[in-house]
């Protein structure tokens, strides 16, 4: 009986795979998996890279602890099976050649005996091998397997599925930083569909992967005491910020080829984070390319690295590269390196938003980092159900800790439905908006909006400028795909809760002046003016709302369609009751992120209530009685849609129970199908309602005759007392036209005077394009002749 508690595989590190080779030379072969991935897999220091650290653990490990199998592609050029084969793939690891060896061959020579060597010469390694009677003494037991090599994406991947088929009770774990594919993107969805589709588990950290197998890591202190040319004396610290031994040993190792190295601490990071800017010298006595280093849980650590290994092929020069890593106990380190960052004053964004009478002076930051770094994500950007409360977090588990800090700030029991922050400032108590609401609110659907990958945590700290002006991120622990303004919203919520210090009574209440002014954005697709409201005297506040208003200039590029500005509500509440927490800010800006914070529950709750039922907004009548009738000409989104999860015969019954009794379809017939409402032309007329047709293309307009007929019907309904409902598909750009091109022809006003109505009555993102508005603006001149 075999006593082994585990099992590690290394799949294909051989020469012709991994080799490490110069950056422009040829790839030997079409297997290769390139000069990137092969420094990822093992490191600009192969002796002290990922493979080798676990190799060096592995061959350490007893035995009976842990069944090492190496399986490699061996093949013969005479054999005729194998001929199709590497005529696919090109000739490589050929049986006996400098090729087929594997990258850790030292190991294989100094203790042959130790591992099984699979030889396979197809993509199955179960064929034609004898891995299945090596494997027979482990069947039917739980062992804990580990695999690591390449290519994610095949040979990983096919042996996982083998494994997992013929042996169900194995536990199966890769390591993100000890498997490669020829791509980071092609290996990191491999990684996603091993996890979600057959179960395996997916490590980070090299630590934790190897504790999954046999509960230790491996001994980076004794390759720190034998490899390092640094002693600690030569660690040059920044004496206002202390750290512990165990920081320093990870120092040493990343700096381990080096002669000296000064450090300056950066602001930046998560709790329990250290962020140092390095200044090095080799062993020469050569100055080194500056670095930043970032340490923290490691765990965490690990999970940050493989989150920007995800971007850093889109991101290129405009962001760092990641050369070294270190784990050591529960400490971890990433080791980024700048292609462009010189010597001297670093500042962090925050810092020079302090330094900065006026906002505009970060306009070029801005563009740097929302429209060349991120903006290369963005451009990949796509469409997917997004509920909004779900990927924001907000969880009734919470409630315990808001109640705590809320009741910090007002100093005592906040027990009743609202709470006072200052008299004559009483706003909703966001403690029952945790505890209770939480636990029947739901969004009516998860709705569609846009996504891309993003930072996840963009602060002021985290957006560093060097001395020549260059601009940085640092930080992507939270990097994911996600909500495309996520990253805007935080440094908006940051800028105004933390960046502006707000410090009495009178600065408090003109702080709330703001904030209302932005909240009350009806339409993300139209950005705010640059210019600071008159209701702003206060220097800071109108500091605050330029930079602020510079942020939201990207809004229209991003959200594009998905102009809805309940997104942007759900998102400032989020990070506004994150913000009550934060020791940086002072009393008077943790009282106004509380009082935003109701307001914007408030908002939120109110839209999901109304979402439930079918939302038909009135043309407000004015104090004309000739104008009376406008107020029965309804609008609303397309009834019954099926991507917002509405049901058709609900939102029937709801028009019917309004009174209507005509409607107005204005989609075309691919959107009947589109979204799921084949249904709605037939059952229209079983409630006794009529309907009126003209399909007009999304964004788009009819031809003046076409309009004219409608004009003409509405107003032969509207004459017998009787109720219009206007809808497109969101009952805005299309809808909103027919119902100002009404209100010209009937009641002469003019195009603005129209669409300003319509929008007071349905929403500030009524008639929506530009070729809507100037079809209006053509109506009125025909009308007028």
């Amino acid at each position: 009986m075999n006593s082994e508690s585990a099992i590690l595989f290394t799949q294909c590190l051989q020469n012709d795979f991994t080799s490490l080779l110069d950056k422009y030379d040829p790839l030997p072969n079409s297997l290769h998996i390139g000069y990137a991935e092969a420094n990822r897999l093992l490191g600009e220091m192969v002796e002290d890279g990922p493979v080798f650290s676990l190799m060096d653990w592995a061959y350490e490990t007893e035995p009976n602890h842990l069944k090492l199998i190496h399986i490699r592609d061996w093949h013969d050029p005479n054999s005729k099976s194998q001929e199709d084969h590497l005529i696919q793939f090109g000739y490589h690891c050929i049986k006996d050649t400098k090729g087929a060896e594997f990258v850790f061959e030292n190991w294989i020579q100094k203790d042959p005996k130790r591992a099984e060597i699979i030889n396979a010469s197809g993509l199955n390694d179960f064929v034609d091998t004898n891995l299945e009677s090596v494997l027979k003494p482990y069947k039917g037991k739980p062992i804990k397997v580990g695999i690591t090599g390449v290519w994610t994406e095949a040979k990983i991947t096919f042996l996982c599925y083998d494994l997992k088929t013929r042996y169900p009770e194995f536990e199966l774990a890769v390591c993100s930083a000890l498997t490669a594919s020829s791509s980071l993107s092609m290996h990191f969805i491999a990684l996603d569909q091993l996890k979600q589709i057959l179960g395996v588990q997916v490590f980070s950290s090299i630590g934790a992967f190897t504790e999954f197998l046999t509960g230790e890591q491996p001994n980076v202190v004794k390759r720190i005491s034998t490899n390092a040319r640094i002693s600690s004396e030569k660690l040059k610290l920044d004496p206002k910020y202390p750290i512990s031994d165990l920081d320093k040993q990870i120092l040493l190792y990343l700096f381990r080829d080096c002669k000296e190295v000064e450090f300056k601490t950066l602001d930046g990071g998560f709790s329990g984070n250290v962020v140092l800017k390095s200044k090095s010298t080799d062993h020469l006595g050569h100055a080194q390319v500056p670095c930043v280093v970032k340490i923290g849980s490691r765990d965490l650590i690990a999970k940050e690295r493989t989150s920007f290994e995800r971007i850093q092929e889109v991101l290129g020069n405009n962001a760092p590269s990641i050369v070294d890593f270190c784990e050591l106990n529960d400490r971890g380190a990433i080791k980024y390196r700048y292609a462009a960052m010189l010597d001297g004053n670093v500042k962090t964004f925050q810092k020079v938003y302090g330094s900065m009478s006026d906002g505009s002076g970060l306009d070029r930051v801005i563009d740097i980092v929302f429209g060349e770094q991120l903006g290369r994500l963005f451009e990949a950007a796509s469409t997917e159900k997004l509920n909004l409360l779900e990927y924001y977090d907000f969880q009734s588990k919470y409630a315990k800790s808001v109640r705590s800090r809320v009741e910090s700030i007002l100093g005592g029991p906040q027990t009743n439905d609202t709470i006072c922050i200052l008299p004559g400032y009483e706003v909703g108590n966001p403690c029952i908006f945790y505890e209770k609401d939480l636990l029947a609110l739901k969004e009516y659907n998860a709705i569609s909006h846009n996504t891309s990958y993003v930072h996840g945590d963009l602060n002021g700290a985290n957006i560093i400028i060097d001395a020549q002006e260059n601009v940085w991120m640092i930080d992507f622990f939270h990097t994911h795909r996600g909500h495309i303004i996520r990253d805007l919203l935080k440094l908006e919520n940051d800028v105004l809760y933390i960046f502006c210090k707000i410090e009495t009574e009178a600065e408090w209440k003109e702080a709330l002046i703001l904030t209302e002014i932005l909240h009350r954005q009806e339409d993300l697709g139209i950005p705010l003016p640059f210019e600071a409201p008159k209701e702003l005297s206060n220097d800071k506040l109108r500091k605050a709302y330029r930079v602020i208003a510079k942020l939201r200039s990207y809004y229209p590029r991003l959200v594009k369609l998905d102009r809805d500005p309940y997104q942007m509500h759900v998102g400032a509440l989020r990070y506004a009751m994150h913000t009550i927490s934060f020791d940086e800010c002072n009393e008077w800006q943790k009282k106004w992120a509380l009082y935003v914070g109701a307001k914007l529950i408030d908002k939120i709750k109110s839209y999901i209530q109304k979402s439930k039922v079918l939302r038909i907004d009135y043309l407000n009548s004015i104090q004309n009685e000739t104008m009376g009738s406008i107020s029965n000409i309804g609008l609303t989104i397309l009834p019954g849609r099926k991507d917002r999860g509405r049901v058709l015969q609900d939102d029937l019954q709801t028009i019917k129970n309004e009174g209507i009794t005509h409607i107005l379809s204005l989609i075309t017939e691919q959107e009947y199908i589109q979204y799921g409402v084949t249904d709605l032309k037939s059952e229209i007329p079983k409630l006794g309602l009529e309907q009126k047709q003209l399909s007009i293309l999304d964004q788009k307009v009819p031809n003046l005759s076409q309009m004219k007929e409608i004009v003409e019907w509405m107003d032969s309904v509207l004459s017998k007392k009787q109720k219009i409902l206007i809808h497109c598909v969101g009952g805005l750009g299309r809808s909103g036209t027919v119902a100002c091109a009404y209100l010209i022809w009937k009641y002469k006003m003019d195009a603005e005077s129209a669409i300003q109505k319509v929008r007071e009555s349905r929403s500030e993102r009524a008639v929506e394009s530009h070729e809507q508005i100037r079809f209006l603006e053509l109506w009125e001149k025909t009308i007028r002749n």
